[in-house]
């Protein structure tokens, strides 16, 4: 069964979620993470302004595709991942570090969460059909 989420549902399950999966990965020991389009120096840390893409596969689990400098800022969902048959959104955000406890290791205080989140671009599972 496929669903469609409000702006207000969408920024509460983006705000406060770590900048972290599988395309995404972090450096917590510098509370760093890149810009997925930059091709030199493309370092985010706390304080900056971002824009993030985002899907949730079988409308279960959502993941980042990707977090894009001001630079390189993306603001659909067809242009940056494609419309899919699953949810997916494009946010803007800030990133703050606010720290994170992952599942199998130690608490990393000063780990990368998005804040002051927007929604930029929301492309329901229904639109993929």
């Amino acid at each position: 069964m496929s669903y469609s989420l409000s702006e207000t549902e969408l920024v509460e399950l983006f705000t406060g979620r770590v900048v972290e999966s599988l395309a995404v990965k972090q450096d917590f020991g510098t509370a760093t993470v890149g810009c997925r389009a930059c091709t030199e120096d493309g370092t985010l840390r706390s304080g900056d302004r971002v824009t993030v893409a985002l899907t949730c596969y079988e409308d279960h689990s959502w993941e980042m595709e990707g977090v894009y400098c001001e630079d390189h800022a993306v603001d659909s969902v067809a242009d940056t991942m494609g419309i899919r048959a699953e949810n997916q959104a494009v946010v803007a955000a800030t990133l703050e570090a606010a720290g994170y406890h992952p599942p199998k290791g130690n608490f990393e205080p000063d780990a990368l969460t998005l804040g002051a989140v927007e929604i930029l671009d929301y492309s329901p599972t229904a639109d993929g059909y």
